[in-house]
């Protein structure tokens, strides 16, 4: 009988440890409900991100580099778990686009990002083959506090 309390409560404290480290990112199932909002285009990878609750002014989120191809159009798609979230922004860019849109020259920043397009997703057309850049960050004016983001990487077709 001993045996049988210490198996159960080494269960139980195991199950217990894995619900707390998987609620650190977006679970998986989120994840497939994001990458469905994408409408007809491919699911190619998805960008899953803890958002912590910083209060200074470091940067929050996670930056990825994804290879996109001349000639096709991708759809890049951000979920968060609050409704309505336009707190959190996804940007693409490259090495001579910054992430950052700069204060002198309205012309120099990202390719696109979701705070450009003003919803939740961008199409974008890839005019060069190469290297990109995807970040998930909390916006300037955001009020920071924990929770996890989505962003989708989908293929929607030859841009003819």
């Amino acid at each position: 009988m001993k045996k049988l309390t210490t198996i159960i409560a080494i269960t139980a404290f195991f199950i217990i440890a894995l619900e707390f480290a998987a609620k650190a990112q977006c679970k998986q199932q989120f994840v497939y409900t994001c990458a469905r909002k994408g409408g007809n285009a491919i699911y190619l990878r998805d960008f899953n991100t803890k958002m912590k609750a910083d209060r200074n002014d470091r940067e929050s989120g996670t930056k990825w580099t994804t290879v996109l191809n001349e000639g096709i159009r991708y759809r890049f798609i951000l979920c968060t778990p609050e409704a309505g979230n336009n707190e959190i922004v996804m940007t693409l860019y490259d090495s001579r686009h910054p992430e950052k849109q700069s204060k002198t020259n309205s012309k120099v920043g990202p390719l696109n990002s979701t705070l450009k397009a003003g919803r939740g997703s961008f199409d974008y057309i890839c005019r060069r083959s190469g290297m990109y850049y995807i970040s998930i960050r909390y916006t300037t004016s955001s009020q920071k506090r924990k929770t996890c983001a989505v962003g989708i990487q989908a293929f929607v077709g030859k841009n003819q």
